[in-house]
């Protein structure tokens, strides 16, 4: 169960890049100089975990900047800054829904009074 589970968010992810990602992937390093458009970090650096002290090869990745297209907006960025992108958009998208659930909260009481009044 939980193979097949993987098995198709991997690929209901996949969906959401365009068919010639790697190329457009390797534009966007090459744009940025093979470096982290954030902190400037270079591609293929040593690093140490802070978590497990391991020693690892930073990678750039080619982050999505807005909404999923078929031409997408990218910026090359190291794990720790792609990571700090995606907890901030989480975070704004937790605020928006609840932002909605309180609007529909008042809705749905403003609607029972109005009613019964």
């Amino acid at each position: 169960m939980r193979k097949e589970y993987l098995m198709r968010s991997k690929r209901s992810t996949r969906r959401r890049y365009p068919k010639n990602w790697k190329a457009l992937a390797t534009v966007c390093k090459e744009r940025a100089a093979w470096r982290c458009e954030e902190c400037q970090e270079a591609h293929f650096t040593q690093k140490v975990s802070k978590r497990t002290g391991l020693v690892y090869l930073m990678r750039l990745h080619a982050a999505h900047v807005g909404h999923y297209t078929q031409t997408p907006k990218l910026k090359a960025l190291c794990p720790s800054c792609h990571a700090r992108m995606d907890i901030a958009r989480r975070r704004r998208e937790a605020r928006v829904k609840l932002e909605r659930l309180k609007h529909r909260s008042l809705l749905v009481r403003y609607t029972l009074t109005s009613t019964y009044a």
